[in-house]
Parts: C-alpha cells; sequence; structure tokens
C-alpha cells in the first residue's frame, strides 16, 4: 500500500505540486492487505486531486502561496489505515453527509462531476468491505481516512 500511495503521488503530482507541498507518513512494516491495487490507485488519485483542488482555492483566499496535503499510514491488529490530509478549504457542515452521493459536487461548473467520492466509497465499502470516514473544519481543511480490513 505504501508504494501505491507513492505511486498515486507521483501520478497528480502536476495537479498538486503548483498549489501544496506533499508530505508522506507511512508506518513501518506495514502489513499485506488483501485488495485490488488499481482500485485503490483510483481512491488515492480522486482523493489527492479533491485535496489539491481545495488547497488551490483556500491559497486564493489566504492569498498563500502553498499548502499542505499529508499522505499516511497506520494499521492495528484488524486494519489497516491510509489518510489523506489537507489543509484546504474544507467541507461544510451541511454538504459532509452528502459528499458520497452521485453527482454531489461543491466545485465550479466544469470542474467537478461529483463522481470521485461516490467511487471512492463504492471502491472501498462494497468492493473491499472497508470504511472511508471524513473529517473537516470549513476554512481548515479536510482528513479522509480509508480503512481496510486486514
Amino acid at each position: 500500500l505504501n508504494r501505491a500511495i507513492e505511486s498515486a503521488a507521483t501520478v497528480t503530482a502536476n495537479h498538486w505540486r503548483p498549489f501544496a507541498d506533499l508530505k508522506m507518513e507511512f508506518a513501518p512494516a506495514l502489513p499485506r492487505v488483501p485488495c485490488f491495487v488499481a482500485s485503490i490507485n483510483q481512491v488515492l488519485v480522486n482523493l489527492i486531486v479533491n485535496a489539491a483542488d481545495a488547497i488551490q482555492e483556500q491559497n486564493l483566499k489566504l492569498q498563500r502561496s502553498k499548502g499542505k496535503i499529508v499522505l499516511s499510514t497506520r494499521f492495528d491488529a484488524a486494519n489497516v489505515y491510509i489518510g489523506v490530509s489537507d489543509n484546504g478549504s474544507g467541507i461544510s457542515p451541511e454538504n459532509l453527509n452528502r459528499i458520497f452521493n452521485p453527482f454531489f459536487t461543491t466545485k465550479d461548473v466544469g470542474k467537478g462531476t461529483g463522481q470521485g467520492l461516490s467511487i471512492t466509497h463504492s471502491i472501498i465499502v462494497e468492493k473491499h468491505g472497508g470504511g472511508v470516514d471524513v473529517e473537516s473544519l470549513l476554512g481548515e481543511g479536510a482528513t479522509f481516512t480509508i480503512r481496510l480490513p486486514r
């Protein structure tokens, strides 16, 4: 999984690099997880691109040059966790319960389709039997935590 995350960060670098610094905080000796790596990569690309978009928006509001994305892994006896955190614009409380709905987007017309988080949820929950949690404060950023059973 750590290599898959590194790969997703590389693939999306042209999207986030102008707006954010990216830090990786990986658990050493992360256990192997039964998963569809290509699907996990799709999830990670969706989350990293969303983080970069939120940071770009917040950079303009705060007139700052760069934000921060943190990709992390950890594990316990039952699960492996992947975190994608940003200090972007965040998600308003009234939208938090809608973000995984198909075609729901807070992005400007032409910028997003509302499919990324819906697909992410489907891949993690339905295809892998895991979970996706989000914590966010409007104006401060968001953290998505993916849980995959070991």
